[in-house]
């Protein structure tokens, strides 16, 4: 049953990737938005690198020393993430536009570093904790760091996208935002009690999907922009 969650869990990114790789094609070579979806892009390689590593150890029935290498792609794949939602938020920033903390928000950064203690207090607890390379110990407790950054990042890149138009491109962040926190509870939870193995199946099943329904709202931005570019051709178009 455990490869056919990994499957599940790839088939996410492989939907999320084409999507991306639209995205990127609607700025110019170059720009910053480019930049963004380009690394947001290879994150969802190493995500699907990241899954297929994990159902080859399962059915091969690897030692938790052998898994624990996976830790390099999930690392990796959280810093191309996180650099990606950088690079969107300086393209907003070069644009003028910069996040204006509300009172909501502040308390969602609180909530963030409330999810993010008790992984660093229980990091001992963590699946790849009794590996015998040091350093594949050293980079779990990185990636559970990570996971409450990029979200930190997501949360401010949803204040500005509310704020400039709202719409879509809110929405698409939003589900950023989800993705990322749903990923940071279930560690924290998994982390902090037991018992709760079975129960958190179904969350980590869907947050791979949440990355993915980020990348289809945005696209579905730029298809409305195409749509209006194509209306407004036509009626320049049409004879008086």
């Amino acid at each position: 049953m455990e490869i056919w969650r990994e499957a599940i869990k790839l088939a996410a990114y492989a939907v999320a990737l084409p999507y991306c790789w639209r995205i990127r094609r609607d700025s110019p070579n170059g720009s910053r938005m480019r930049t963004a979806w380009t690394l947001m892009g290879i994150s969802a390689i190493l995500s699907m690198a990241r899954h297929l590593y994990e159902s080859v150890a399962e059915f091969g029935g690897w030692a938790r020393t052998e898994r624990s290498w996976r830790q390099i792609v999930i690392v990796a794949a959280l810093l191309t993430l996180t650099w990606g939602l950088l690079e969107l938020g300086r393209a907003f920033r070069e644009a003028g536009l910069a996040p204006r903390w509300k009172r909501v928000d502040w308390l969602w950064l609180l909530l963030l570093v409330a999810l993010a203690v008790p992984v660093v207090v229980n990091r001992d607890r963590m699946g790849d904790s009794t590996s015998t390379i040091a350093a594949m110990r050293y980079l779990q407790f990185l990636s559970s760091l990570l996971l409450a950054v990029p979200a930190m990042v997501a949360l401010g890149l949803h204040r500005i996208s509310r704020e400039m138009t709202g719409g879509r491109w809110a929405v698409a962040l939003r589900w950023m935002v989800a993705f990322l926190l749903l990923r940071l509870v279930n560690l924290c939870v998994s982390t902090s009690t037991t018992g709760w193995a079975e129960w958190l199946q179904w969350p980590n099943l869907a947050a791979p999907w949440l990355f993915t329904m980020a990348t289809v709202e945005r696209w579905s931005v730029t298809r409305a922009a195409e749509r209006m570019r194509e209306q407004i051709f036509v009626g320049a178009n049409k004879p008086a």
